[in-house]
């Protein structure tokens, strides 16, 4: 067998097992930090609109624990069934949560949305995921700017003031508050389109 020939078989090979390797660590490590985003990002997310919504003398870490039990996946039409959890009051569903997501500066940029079962109203949001200029961009996440959400009514336009909505954008941060506005935005269109499937989903 000639030698660039042994060389072009021994190259395919490393490359083959490599692959193998990659994919095989891949999956390996998919479900970890599937569950690490679950517990460090949107638990924490969803928590701060139980906490605003219903007020709570429970601590950070039961709130965290009971929602990670009150969660469900609802086929809404998308590629994988929505994760959606619920609040509930009383011992009853309460209110539930969507996530979308929008552009912004440094790239998508998550943010779950809370709605009243009974009026659809949005009560709230909160970031999950996001990669923006520390300082700046990451400022969507303070009070001031996310406790806008829980004041929507059916006369608000969600969409920043400079695109003729109804949301105090951050200065010098428009583009990461146009990508909360236009996410919450996408959450309360999916929510009102699919908001009997989601009521059935939720009361079984």
């Amino acid at each position: 067998m000639p030698t660039y020939v042994k060389m072009i078989v021994v190259l395919s090979l490393i490359t083959l097992v490599s692959g193998l390797a990659l994919g095989a660590l891949n999956e390996m490590t998919y479900e970890q930090a599937e569950n690490n985003i679950l517990k460090f990002k949107k638990i924490p997310a969803v928590a701060s609109i139980y906490t605003s919504l219903l007020g709570s003398e429970e601590s950070k870490e039961v709130i965290e624990e009971k929602l990670l039990k009150e969660k469900i996946s609802v086929d809404l039409g998308g590629e994988t069934p929505e994760l959606i959890f619920v609040i509930k009051k009383d011992g009853k569903p309460h209110a539930i949560t969507l996530e979308r997501f929008g552009q912004g500066f440094g790239g998508s940029l998550g943010v779950i949305t809370g709605f009243l079962l009974e009026t659809g109203q949005v009560v709230g949001i909160g970031i999950t995921t996001m990669s923006e200029t520390p300082g700046v961009g990451t400022r969507v996440t303070e009070a001031a700017f996310v406790e806008q959400f829980s004041k929507i009514t059916e006369s608000t336009i969600i969409k920043v003031k400079k695109d003729g909505g109804s949301i105090d954008a951050i200065a010098g941060a428009t583009i990461s508050s146009r990508a909360v506005a236009f996410a919450a935005e996408q959450a309360n269109i999916e929510f009102k389109k699919h908001k009997d499937k989601i009521i059935q989903s939720v009361n079984q």
